[in-house]
């Protein structure tokens, strides 16, 4: 490798390159701030004092008439702005008379030069030759400028140095303060990419350093939280699957070694195919819960009749109906409304499977619609200690389900929530005298 394809990359830190930022901008300005006296200085000086003359001579017109006034203002005017006033009837200067005599009444014009052209003083003149015949001549010397303008740029010269001096001590103090604070966040979000979570991410800088703090504190508490939520679902995805999965290899080992009587066997395979089924329900629930959860996921929606699904519902899960002799009563109407057909029939499926499957024998279940709220409730027999919302997170079930030993992932309510949240359908869930309800506010189509 030759010495031209060596790379030798320069690395500067945030300190270093606010600091040269910081010290390249007043730099420029004093750059700027020289260009501008050397070339317009005496511009400048020029057009102010031209202005100053002119104000000057409104105010001898306007007094032309009162002499005593005019003779005070004069003496006024070239005390106090260092002009000199001529107002004479006839010139007696031969330079001035030649320009007496070349301009005509009420013209006026502006001359820069020096008077005898031997003293080398300039001067600015104005000249104007009045109606009255009168000659205004006013004029100021450029001395001053002159005299002062090597002062003026060897105190520029020691300006611009103090200044770089001082914005270099200000720039690295500020500077270092605030890479302190991007360091802070840096270290902070290393520790998050760790996934560590650092409990208190915190800047009290007043900008939006400070902000930025926030916002990793709030994404460290929810991934943290987010994470310790997937670690407990994957660890009661593990459980309820691990136990099926065990009765079915227990029970296909017994019968493949032919270990089980001929009087038994179809209890086993009965027992097999439930255990198959329960797994295959448990793996659907996730899938679809994984796949609705994804933030790209969008609904298919399309006119639904509420009633059809209902209907359909409740003849899947007839069964139950019959096994523990549970009246279902009805009271709905056809009802249209707008959603994604698969999701909505799993949340309907969900709410029924669950309302009769927690209902106790020979009780009643009622579904019913009233002012747009599709109302699902049953009875239930066992005091449930958790809060409401609880019951909404995977894989949490009922006090009455695990002393029943009622089959159940506890993902129903999981799903019901995410698919109503995912079509903005306003749900509650109320516990009230022993009563399960749970409240759906339908949307119809416009």
């Amino acid at each position: 490798m030759s010495l031209k394809q060596i790379n030798f990359p320069i690395k500067l830190n945030f300190f270093k390159k606010l600091f040269l930022l910081t010290i390249g901008i007043v730099f420029l300005t004093i750059i700027t701030s020289f260009i501008f006296n050397s070339f317009f200085l005496d511009k400048f000086y020029i057009y102010r004092k031209k202005q100053s003359i002119i104000e000057i001579r409104n105010n001898i017109i306007k007094l032309i008439d009162d002499r005593d006034k005019l003779d005070n203002y004069i003496y006024f005017a070239e005390d106090n702005f260092g002009v000199k006033i001529d107002l004479n009837l006839r010139p007696h200067m031969n330079s001035t008379k030649k320009i007496y005599n070349s301009l005509k009444f009420n013209e006026s014009k502006f001359k820069i030069g020096e008077i005898d052209g031997t003293s080398g003083v300039m001067f600015i003149r104005y000249y104007e030759k009045l109606n009255n015949g009168y000659m205004l001549s006013i004029r100021s010397s450029m001395a001053v400028i002159a005299k002062h303008i090597h002062d003026i740029f060897i105190f520029n010269l020691f300006t611009a140095f103090f200044s770089l001096f001082v914005s270099g001590i200000l720039v690295s103090i500020f500077s270092k303060k605030i890479n302190r604070n991007i360091m802070y966040l840096k270290n902070s979000a290393r520790k998050i990419a760790k996934l560590e979570y650092p409990d208190n991410i915190k800047l009290s800088s007043g900008d939006e350093l400070e902000e930025l703090a926030q916002s990793l504190n709030e994404m460290s508490k929810e991934l943290s939280f987010a994470i310790e939520n997937l670690k407990l679902f994957v660890s009661n995805a593990s459980h309820e699957l691990k136990t099926p999965i065990s009765v079915l290899c227990l029970y296909s080992q017994a019968l493949a070694r032919d270990h089980v009587p001929s009087e038994r066997k179809k209890e086993y395979y009965k027992t097999m195919l439930e255990k198959s089924l329960e797994m295959r329900t448990l793996t659907e629930s996730l899938l679809t819960l994984s796949k609705i959860n994804s933030p790209d996921y969008k609904l298919t929606t399309q006119q639904i009749d509420l009633k059809n699904i209902i209907k359909t519902s409740l003849e899947q899960f007839d069964y139950i109906e019959f096994e523990k002799n549970i009246n279902v009563i009805t009271n709905f109407s056809n009802v249209k409304i707008n959603g994604d057909y698969n999701l909505l029939k799993i949340a309907i499926n969900n709410l029924v499977q669950n309302m009769l499957k927690y209902a106790p024998d020979d009780s009643n279940v009622e579904i019913f619609l009233e002012s747009n709220i599709l109302t699902f409730k049953n009875i239930i027999t066992t005091k449930i200690n958790k809060k409401t919302t609880d019951l909404f997170e995977p894989f949490q079930r009922g006090e009455n389900a695990l002393d029943k030993n009622t089959e159940g992932s506890g993902l129903g309510l999981s799903l019901v929530k995410k698919i109503l949240e995912l079509h903005r359908f306003n749900f509650d869930l109320k516990i009230e005298n022993n009563y399960f309800i749970f409240k759906i506010l339908i949307k119809k189509p416009d």
